[in-house]
Parts: C-alpha cells; structure tokens; sequence
C-alpha cells in the first residue's frame, strides 16, 4: 500500500483538522444535515472557542459569527431534547442584538418546545414585525395559537353528515316576527357577510394524507359552502352557516400548512411517505431511523449496524405496491448501514452498502443522495488505501459539490490521492484548486492544508525555490491560527527545501537511474487521426519514486512515423518510477481509440503490471489515467476486472477503535476428528447464521469484539475424552524482506496419526507484544490434545488487514520433547506468487508452488470437461476467483483456476448458472476426491455450490459431487475450501457459538415482534 506523507497534510484524521472558525462551522453543518447532533454541537463549541471572549475587542464579523454560531448550536440542543440549553443559547445571542432575526425564531421555537406557549407566541410576533417577509414566523404563530387553543380542552369532534332537508333553518328564520315600528336607515345595522371564495386543494393526496380522517370533514364543509341552499345570502341561518364553513375551512387549510411545515416526514418528504393502510409500518420505519441516527450519534456503530440489518429486513418485506416509497427507504438505511460499518472497520460491507445507496440515487435521479454516496464511497476507499478507486468515485461527485467549501476539501483529498500514487503535478494542480475555492469562502484552515500540498508537491518535482515561498505562505497562514504544530512542521519542510537550493539541486533533473520498460499496448483498432502533423501520444508511469518522464510512443525516437494504435510492444528507456501505480497518457489531435489495455514490465523489478482505462479515449480527451487491472471503479461504484464488469480488489479491515474488548473468554484452540484444513474465517461483527445469506437480514447477528485483532469464529465438534493434555510450542519466524509483517489473524492446524487440532488462533506472542512483525521470532505456547505423531501442520491468515501479506521464513513445533521442523520462506498474500494465504505443510519439505500450470501441449495430456451448479437462491454468486484441485489414485493436479468456460462467457459463477470448463492435465486415474476453493476477493464473494461434475472424457467417466452449501468466511463453518468425494454430501462443522448466537437470534426475534 502507498502510504501517504506523515507531514503531507496538517489536517489529518489521526491528527483531527486545524482549528478555524469556518471549517469549524462547516463540520457542524455537515453532522447537522446527517442529524448526528451531538458531534455538531462539539464543533459548533469549538468554533465559538476560537472567537475573542471579550466583546469589546471583538470586531463586527467576530460578534456576526458569535450569534450565528450561538442559533446553530441552539437548533441542535432542540433536536436533542435539551430545551434549556437551546434557550439559552437563544437568549445570549439576543443580549447583543434584540432585533436579531435567527435569535428570535430560535428562542420562540425554544419556548414552544418547552410548552411555554405564550411566551412562543410573544417571540413569533417580535419576529414577525422584524422580518414579515418570512413565513417561518406567520407559521410559528398558528402553530402557537392553536396549542393555547388546544391547551383548553380538546373540543368534541361532531361528525356532520351531508344528508337530510337543511332548509329547515332558513324557512324557521324567514317566519321569525319582523321587529315593530319604523326604523331609520341611519340605525339599520349592516349585517352583511362578506363571502370570499375559497381556492379548491391542489394536491388532494398530499393533503388527505396530512389530515387523515379530517379531510371528509372538509370535503363536507367545501360542500356545504358551494351548496347555495343552505347558505343562501343576505339570511342570517344562510350567513351564519357560511361563516362557519368558511372559518372551518380556514382552520383546517391552516392546520395543513403547519403540518406540512412542522413534519415534512409526514406530509412531502420523498424519502417517507405515510399511505394508506401502512400508518404502522411508518411508524415503525421513523421510529427506526431515528434509533438509529442517535446510536450513530453517541458512537453505538454496532447497536446501530445491528438495527439497521432488522430494519432492513423489515423494509425488504414491504409491498411496494402499496409503499410507493420503499426503494427511498432502503437506500437510506444502506446508507446509515454503510457508515456503521465504516466506522467499524469492515470496508467491504461498507462500500456494498454505499453502492447499494449510489444504485439507488441514480435510478431515481436524486442528485443530492448521489453525492452522499460518492462521497461516502471515497472515503471508503481512500481511508482503506485504495487511491485510484478514491480519486475515480470523488472525481464523480465533483460537478455534484454545491459549495466552495465542499470542493476545497474535496479537491485536496483527490491531491493527496495523486500524492499517494506518485503524480506529484496533478496533486499540485489540485492543491491549488483547493486553495482557491478556500479563498472563496475565507476558510484559512483548507487554505492552509492546500499550501501544504502545493508546497509538498513541489518538492517532489524539484521545484524547492517555488516550494520555499509557498512554504512561506503556509506558515504564515499556520501562525494566524496560532497552531505551533503545523508551524514546526512546515518550518522543517521548508529548511529541506532551502537545503537543496543550497545544494544547487533546485530545477535539476531526478537523482535517479534509467531502466528499461517493456510496453504492451493491447488495441481493439487502429487510431484515428485529426492531425497527422501534430498528433502526439505520450506515456508516462508513476510509482513510489514519482514520474518516469514522458515517453514517445513511436518504435524510435528519429522515427517520424506515427503509431497506428495497433497492439504491438515496445522496448523504452526512461527514469525509474519505482514500484508502479499508475500510467497516464497524454493525446492531442486524437478523434478515437478503442484501447483495451496497457501491460508494462519493469526489468529493475521484474514486475508486470495490466493497466486498464479509466475512460475512452476520444476528440475531448488529452489526460487519461490506466489504473492497475482490479482497480476500475464502474458507474455502480463497484470496480472492474478484465473477466467480470463487477469484480472488487479485495479491501481488507481493522477493527474501530470505538470496538469494546472482547468480555467472553476465548477457547485457547479446537478440538476436531474431521473437518478441512483450508477453513477460513472472518471478522466478528459479520457473524451470520449457519444457513442462507437472507437470514443475515432477518436475524441480527450476535456482537464479538476485540482487543488489538478480531478473534475469529472458530469449529468445534465433540471433544473427545482425554485427560493425557500434551504442551505444543509453536516457533513461527517472519521473513525479513520488506513488509514482510502482518497484521491479520494467523492460525495454525496440527494434523496427527492419532487426533487433529483444527484452526489455533496464534494470538499471544511469549517474547513479543505484537507477533508477525518484519524479523520477529514469536513463541506461542498451549496445552490440547495429544495428536500422536505430527504429519502436517497447515498456516494460514485470514487477509484481514491493510498489509496482510504475510513473508514466513519457518515455523518450528515442539512437543514430548521433540521439535519438527517446516521450512516455508514465501509469501501468504493474494498479490504475491500463487496469491495463496493459506499453505499445507510437510516436515522439513519446503512448499512450492501452487498454480497449476497448463498442460495442454503436454503429451501425456487428458481432457477433463468440468461442470459446475450454482445454486439459484439469493445472492449464490460469487466474484472470486475459483481454483478446483483433482486428486486420483495414479496423480493429482493441484489448485487449477476455472477461468475461461467452454462457452466464453465473462461472468462465471451467477446465481442459477451451470458452468463447464475444460482442463488438460496428466492421467491421475482413478478419481478419488477434488477440492474446491476461492480466494474471496471481492464484494460479496460468499458462494453456494449446488453441485459439481467432473467427466473424464477419453473414457466418458462421469464423477458427481453433491455439494449444497455455501463456501463464505461469513457462514456456516466459515470455510471457503472444501474437499469433496464422490457422490457424499458434505458435513458442515457448526461454529461454536451457534448455540449462543442461536439465542441471541431468538431473543433478538422476539424483540423485533415486540416493536
């Protein structure tokens, strides 16, 4: 993994970003829009920290910025019920200004929460008087007035019918005794009732939703008004009923309008919508989502991922005939589930979340939800290290960023991404585009970060007289902050570029010797040309060392002929970039190029790197990126292999430090007379049931955490009745070539010719606090069952970890006196040698290789057709890579990857499908069993088999093997290698804590009834 600069960036997440006011403000903002209340309120106190406390020494935008601060952080006490506090916060906003607008709608909205009606009412008026433009206040009013009116007594609810003779009123009213006497004109009354029309609904659904069982009541009202019988004019019953019906249909218009604005929820959110017949299951979904928004607010990432995963279920059951909305609801819950598991560690189920989300945004054309995913997607990646996928997704949600604000800190974090891969001009350009939308909002925090950058980057180009005055800059900006921390560090960054201009290093060329690249472009067609005279083509590599320079693509450089675009090597000189990242190529006068990939060896290294376009190349194109193969982020945020359009490098995890220590004691081993070898597991919070993937929706899963690692869920069986416990003491060396540690969960198999222990977690080192480190020798020692003689031993790690590659030199065992030794001196991790993390060991027999080479030139060549089902359920595919190893009687073929079917279709292994493929290897005889396996790459790379076939075909022998289970390291046994024979189904070692997990399920059943 490329590792960013320790003193890249001032603000960082292990550092926590530079104080200032407005980035400060921003933050609360961004926490407020995501209802995570309680951290909005941290920065907002922040933020009002930073300001003079002496309001005499404060200038006019300090005292501007107190009182916004003060209403922004009131609005968020009131969202979390801490009335007072919102009112203060109110009340000192307006001892500087009486006439303040925000302050006075803050402090009525306070007083009305309270239940200090009146007193809300006072403060609504004040406002309104100040600002009548504003309907807050005209709302706010009726919203007050009718809790006083209420606050009397509920008045009796008579339903009226529209039925019968109603003349009755007006006939008794005209036979009434007419007053005796003359009267004059000047004493007649005018009892004339002024009739004003009423405007009919505009939306009749939106508004029978907000008023329920009240819209009949209008409907009868709007009745009785049109009815010119009944309110005949110039009458007193006629004028009278119209008075009535006219001041019923204003209340209940008004009552509208303030429900429409006091719950938006409830009335015209296209998130949720309460229809007919689903007034529970709304409820409910609210209800849920505010549980969980305030779990995520206090921190509770597992109660919340737990929640979500129940109310997820519950949503997938819904009808969307009769909830229109469902599709809304479930990309708001896999957003929140999406952070949640980021926030945990897990970044896989995180972006499948966040995917899920972005799928959804872009179907309904929801551009803000959009943004929020890419954005959520990013950080994903860039906190797991993967930059191309980062830099693809964020440049996604560029034209998506509404404020200067949001694209500051959006364009330095795309910077750092080119930093982190070695282009070290575009995190320059990018740094500098940052510090101009930071100037456009007067943030001197992303002002600050930006310089940094910018000065970075130049450094890394050699440019240290332009990097010292930017340096320059940025420490100024740093000591208007009064920050000593990025002082000191800009101040030592600075002396190292002052002491390279003093070297007369400044604008000289790299330090670094040339090496030889061997370039293979692969086309689908040949270029075409908008000028043959000036159209160039260029290509430059970028590694950990920067830029190789530009290199021509002509076969050489007195050659005036132009590359046709066809696919064909070529043998270049050019600086060493180190160990590469990224290709870039630069086009001018370029109309098209169907380009289908760029592969490049580098001789230093003896690396070959696939490099695949991150866009087509067309008349607007003049920079392109080649990303390496697996690291191509496709239009649903997923990204893409050269065989499967939706395949995922695999992201690895490290436990939250939020995550609690583990409580429950932890078995020291397993204890099994069968069971694979090759199991694996995963990380705790992805406990699922022993069955099918839905049950991970439908039952929440039971909550393990952990102390530096996850200790994984491991297999028993019955354990046998021995009381003769013998001591195994494990030596295990690592390598010390460079990143030869892990950080992943090591286990260890010790197979005998009595007894068998299965998957030990070697977990605490005698000698050193953190095992597997680079060099280290690391002593584990443990009492179990007595194996007999020791046969084989299998090592392996679950990959679960940033740096999971893992070198070991060897690994010694002791026991009854007697040490055996396993020579190793390889690699375990998925991008080095045969990407096997898991190795099946004989005793001073150092392993080989595992990859099964192609033996279809081969004289002694057999044809095998293998067919292989995929159960049609939900979610049976995989995107993994899968490897089949054949075992007869005479030979054996091991670890044969099924890449290419018989049929040439890219995507294997789907849902439903039946896959045949078609092997040539030696002659092994007699079929005795198979193993089947996959290397768990990718999202959701659990994958349930239905069954598997393997015909000999000179002979037309045909093998089956049922098989009927899923090979996920999050079900069941945990296993994603199975060993098979003939026509036996296999068993399926339950996970030890199936039967607490079992009663968590019920309770967890129970509780999900009881809501």
């Amino acid at each position: 993994m490329v590792k960013k600069d320790e003193e890249m960036s001032v603000s960082s997440e292990t550092k926590g970003p530079l104080k200032s006011f407005q980035a400060l403000m921003g933050e609360g903002e961004k926490f407020s829009r995501d209802k995570l209340y309680t951290k909005a309120i941290q920065c907002y106190t922040e933020a009002l920290d930073l300001l003079p406390p002496d309001e005499d020494k404060a200038t006019e935008k300090d005292i501007t910025d107190r009182l916004n601060g003060l209403v922004a952080r009131s609005a968020c006490y009131l969202k979390i019920g801490k009335n007072d506090l919102s009112l203060q916060d109110a009340e000192q906003s307006l001892k500087t200004n009486k006439e303040f607008t925000k302050g006075l709608y803050q402090k009525a909205e306070a007083l009305y929460a309270m239940g200090e009606f009146e007193l809300a009412l006072m403060f609504y008026h004040r406002g309104k008087k100040v600002r009548p433009d504003l309907r807050e206040f005209q709302l706010g009013i009726n919203k007050a007035q009718e809790a006083i009116d209420n606050s009397v007594g509920d008045p009796n609810r008579v339903k009226l019918e529209a039925s019968g003779d109603l003349s009755i009123f007006y006939k008794n009213d005209e036979k009434k005794k007419q007053p005796m006497g003359y009267v004059r004109a000047s004493q007649k009354k005018d009892t004339t009732v002024q009739r004003k029309q009423h405007a009919p609904v505009a939306n009749p659904k939106t508004t029978k939703q907000i008023l329920g069982d009240l819209y009949e009541d209008r409907a009868f009202l709007e009745k009785i008004i049109n009815n010119t019988v009944v309110t005949k004019a110039n009458t007193k019953t006629g004028d009278a009923i119209y008075q009535l019906a006219s001041e019923g249909l204003d209340y209940l218009d008004s009552r509208t309008e303030f429900w429409r604005q006091q719950e938006p929820l409830y009335a015209r959110s296209r998130f949720i919508k309460k229809l007919e017949g689903d007034e529970e299951s709304y409820k409910h979904i609210r209800h849920e989502l505010e549980a969980i928004d305030d779990q995520q607010n206090k921190d509770q990432f597992l109660d919340a991922r737990r929640r979500g995963q129940r109310l997820l279920d519950f949503c997938d059951r819904l009808d969307e005939r009769k909830f229109a909305e469902k599709q809304s609801v479930l990309a708001d819950v896999y957003s929140r589930l999406g952070n949640a598991y980021l926030e945990l560690g897990d970044y896989n189920k995180s972006l499948e979340y966040h995917n899920r989300d972005l799928k959804i945004a872009e179907t309904k054309l929801f551009s803000e939800r959009s943004s929020r995913a890419l954005d959520n997607l990013g950080r994903v990646y860039a906190r797991s290290g993967q930059f191309p996928q980062a830099i693809q997704v964020w440049e996604k949600k560029i034209p998506l960023a509404t404020s200067s604000l949001e694209k500051a800190w959006l364009f330095h974090e795309i910077g750092q991404c080119h930093f982190g891969l070695g282009d070290y001009e575009r995190s320059k350009r990018y740094g500098e585009r940052s510090f101009t939308e930071a100037v456009a909002v007067n943030d001197t925090v992303w002002q600050l970060n930006a310089k940094v950058l910018v000065a970075h980057s130049q450094t890394k180009l050699r440019q240290y007289r332009e990097a010292e005055q930017t340096f320059v800059e940025a420490l100024a900006l740093a000591k208007d902050q009064n920050d000593v921390a990025a002082e000191r560090a800009i101040e030592r960054a600075m002396k190292e570029a002052q002491d390279q201009i003093a070297k007369g290093a400044a604008d000289t060329p790299p330090d670094r010797t040339e090496i030889n690249y061997e370039i293979k472009v692969r086309s689908n067609d040949n270029i075409l040309y908008g000028d043959d005279d000036r159209s160039t083509i260029r290509l430059t590599i970028y590694g950990d060392n920067g830029s190789s320079g530009a290199i021509d693509f002509r076969t050489d450089e007195n050659d005036p002929k132009k590359y046709d675009g066809q696919s064909i090597t070529f043998k270049k000189k050019a600086l060493d970039a180190g160990k590469m990242t990224k290709i870039t190529l630069s086009c001018t006068d370029i109309e098209s190029w169907p380009l289908d990939s760029i592969e490049v060896t580098d001789s230093k290294r003896k690396a070959k790197h696939r490099f695949i376009l991150a866009a087509p190349i067309d008349a607007t194109t003049t920079v392109v990126d080649l990303y390496l193969e697996g690291s191509i982020v496709s239009s649903d945020g997923t990204t893409k292999d050269e065989k499967k359009s939706k395949m995922l490098g695999t992201l690895v995890s490290r436990q939250s430090p939020q995550t609690t220590k583990r409580t429950e004691p932890v078995p020291p081993s397993n204890r099994t007379n069968d069971g694979n070898k090759n199991s694996k597991t995963t990380k705790p919070d992805e406990k699922k049931s022993k069955t099918t993937k839905s049950d991970e929706q439908k039952t929440p899963k039971k909550e393990t955490t952990t102390d530096k690692k996850p200790t994984p869920a491991t297999s028993t069986v019955n354990e046998p009745s021995s009381n003769s416990n013998k001591r195994y003491t494990i030596t295990v060396q690592t390598g010390s070539v460079a990143s030869a540690g892990t950080d992943a969960n090591v286990f260890l198999s010790l197979y005998g010719d009595k007894n068998k222990i299965i998957r030990y977690q070697l977990q605490k080192s005698k000698n050193n606090s953190d095992p597997f480190e680079r060099g280290h020798k690391d002593e584990f020692e443990f009492d179990n069952i007595d194996i007999g003689q020791l046969k084989t031993i299998t090592i392996e790690h679950d990959g679960s970890s940033i740096t999971s590659g893992w070198y070991l030199d060897f690994i010694d065992v002791t026991y009854n006196n007697n040490t055996v030794n396993f020579p190793i001196d390889r690699w375990l991790a998925i991008d080095e040698g045969d990407k096997r993390i898991s190795l099946e060991l004989e005793p001073n027999t150092k392993p080989t290789s595992k990859i099964a080479p192609e033996d279809t030139n081969a004289e002694n060549a057999t044809e095998y057709e293998i067919t292989v089902k995929t159960a049609d359920k939900r979610s049976a595919g995989t995107d993994a890579n899968v490897y089949i190893s054949l075992f007869g009687d005479k030979d054996k073929l091991e670890r044969r990857q099924l890449k290419e079917a018989i049929d040439r279709k890219l995507n294997l292994f789907e849902s439903g499908a039946t896959d045949r493929f078609q092997v040539f290897a030696v002659d092994f005889g007699k079929l005795k069993r198979i193993r089947i396996e996959h290397d768990g790459r990718g999202i959701g790379s659990g994958w349930y088999i239905d069954s598997i076939e393997v015909r000999y075909v000179a002979r037309n022998e045909t093998y089956k093997f049922p098989v009927d289970r899923w090979l996920d390291s999050g079900e069941g046994d945990k296993k994603i290698s199975l060993d098979l024979e003939p026509d036996k189904k296999p068993g399926q070692l339950k996970d030890e804590n199936n039967t607490d997990q079992e009663e968590g399920n019920t309770e967890q059943k129970r509780d999900t009834t009881d809501e």
